[in-house]
C-alpha cells in the first residue's frame, strides 16, 4: 500500500502534517505474518553527497575539516529525521494490528511492539498509532494494484 496522507494531532489538540502534504512510502503485509513500512516526508532536497562518501569522511576523521562535509552531515541529519522505517512480524487483534519490530531506523523501536488501530475503507487502510504523551497520528495508505 502506498502512503496517501499523514496527520498528527498533538495532546493539546494542534493538527499538523509532519511528513508534508504528500508523504512518500509503502507498507506491506505478507500472508505469512511479515510486514515492512517506510515513510518519508515529501519535498526532500538532495544532500549533494553519497552516504558512502560522508561515511568515509567520518571514518577518516575528515568530516570537520571541510565545509563540504559539515554541510552534508547537517543535511543528512535533517533528512534522517524525516524518515520512518521498520520491519518485522505482525498480528491482528480485533481492530488493532501489532507490529513486532525486528529491524528499524530508530534503534529504540527494535524489540518493541507498535500498536496501530486500523480501519479499511474501500482501497484505503488507515493506521492510527497513539503515543504515551497523547499524540495521535493518522496514516492513510492507498492500495497499489
Amino acid at each position: 500500500m502506498e502512503a496517501e496522507i499523514s496527520r498528527k494531532k498533538s495532546s493539546d489538540g494542534r493538527l499538523s502534517k509532519p511528513l508534508g502534504e504528500h508523504p512518500l512510502g509503502y507498507v506491506s503485509y505478507t500472508p505469512d505474518g511479515f510486514m515492512h513500512a517506510i515513510l518519508i516526508r515529501s519535498g526532500q532536497k538532495p544532500i549533494g553527497m553519497l552516504p558512502e562518501e560522508l561515511s568515509d569522511a567520518l571514518s577518516a576523521k575528515k568530516i570537520f575539516m571541510s565545509w563540504k562535509y559539515i554541510k552534508a552531515g547537517l543535511k543528512y541529519i535533517k533528512t534522517t529525521t524525516a524518515v520512518m522505517s521498520y520491519c518485522g512480524t505482525y498480528e491482528v487483534i480485533d481492530n488493532t494490528v501489532v507490529h513486532h519490530v525486528k529491524a528499524a531506523m530508530a534503534p529504540d523501536w527494535i524489540g518493541t511492539d507498535l500498536k496501530r488501530k486500523f480501519v479499511f475503507n474501500e482501497n484505503t487502510l488507515t493506521l492510527t498509532p497513539h503515543d504515551d504523551t497523547g499524540n495521535v497520528m493518522d496514516l492513510a495508505w492507498e492500495r497499489v494494484f
